[in-house]
């Protein structure tokens, strides 16, 4: 038998005997609850680590081990191993997809070493074009993450999957569901934009509201890093320098931001030279140099995140 109402309830399903002692996060949404068990100790939830720790993985990979007091811990920042966990899969699409667009952007910067601009267009655009396509791929399997969590906790404190794969869902009241959701959004209109703009260059499509787009995708990567951050952070500003969910948030905004000051010079009326000029298309190619640097040590710390939920989960059981 479990607490509260299915459809209100924010959170894992936990016993009965469990009391809900405290919870928070930025409104409107719930980021964290804190649960009293029937020995007066304290059970944390918190809604980004609980996805990233007991998210969707193999039957093998399930629990997290257990560590016994003393044993030794293998350290969190030396460890890159773990495809049975979708979130590790997440992270290394991501990456390679930010490597992908720093390639893109760092090429454009060098035309003589491609023979010329049109080939060195061509080089970018395809860059831009798989790093777009992975980003998707990765932001789909977050979503995936968000619907598939681990949704019930045991009195031994181990947490059960659901009974069933969810491939698609609508929750808006789980800041955990529009993070990727808006990502999602963002990532599809970065699709259009990388794949209108290569066939642009190929000659085989029109280049039908490319900056517009490009700019609309950097917005909305830019929301979503946002939500992002406030559920790290547990609200809209926040400070937690020690967290490397908090970091993995703040250079996703730092990428976003990078992303638009890119898409900027395609809009003669913002001030700056217009991507047509020489100095307007360095910013172009900077901005998007930045924002993929950025996305790539971002998605990079999704790596020792993961690990680390790994140890706390083998610690608390």
């Amino acid at each position: 038998m479990h607490t509260g109402s299915e459809r209100h309830r924010i959170g894992p399903r936990v016993p009965r005997e469990w009391s809900v002692s405290g919870s928070g996060g930025p409104r409107p949404f719930t980021s964290w609850v804190a649960y009293r068990t029937p020995d007066r100790s304290r059970y944390l939830w918190e809604s980004r680590h609980g996805r990233k720790g007991a998210g969707p993985v193999t039957a093998t990979g399930r629990a997290a081990p257990h560590v016994p007091v003393g044993a030794p811990i293998p350290n969190p920042w030396l460890r890159f191993w773990a495809p049975q966990r979708m979130a590790w899969w997440i992270a290394v699409a991501f990456m390679i997809g930010s490597v992908l667009f720093v390639a893109g952007a760092a090429g454009s910067l060098m035309p003589e070493v491609f023979g010329g601009q049109h080939a060195m267009a061509i080089y970018a655009e395809s860059c831009y074009f798989l790093g777009a396509l992975l980003y998707t791929v990765s932001i789909y399997g977050q979503l995936f993450e968000s619907l598939n969590s681990d949704d019930e906790v045991g009195i031994d404190r181990t947490t059960h999957a659901p009974s069933r794969y969810r491939w698609f869902g609508f929750e808006p009241r789980r800041l955990s569901f529009w993070t990727p959701f808006v990502l999602l959004i963002g990532s599809l209109v970065f699709n259009y934009e990388t794949i209108f703009a290569l066939g642009a260059k190929a000659e085989l499509l029109p280049a039908a509201g490319l900056w517009w787009t490009s700019l609309l995708g950097s917005v909305l990567f830019l929301v979503s890093s946002v939500l992002q951050l406030a559920e790290a952070g547990h609200g809209y500003l926040s400070f937690e320098p020690r967290d490397v969910s908090w970091w993995v948030g703040v250079l996703f905004v730092l990428g976003s931001v990078g992303f638009i000051v890119g898409s900027l010079p395609g809009f003669p009326d913002v001030g700056l030279p217009t991507a047509e000029a020489p100095q307007g298309a360095i910013i172009v190619k900077l901005g998007f140099l930045a924002g993929g640097a950025a996305f790539l040590a971002g998605s990079y710390l999704m790596l020792p995140e993961l690990f680390l939920q790994l140890r706390s989960q083998g610690r608390s059981r």
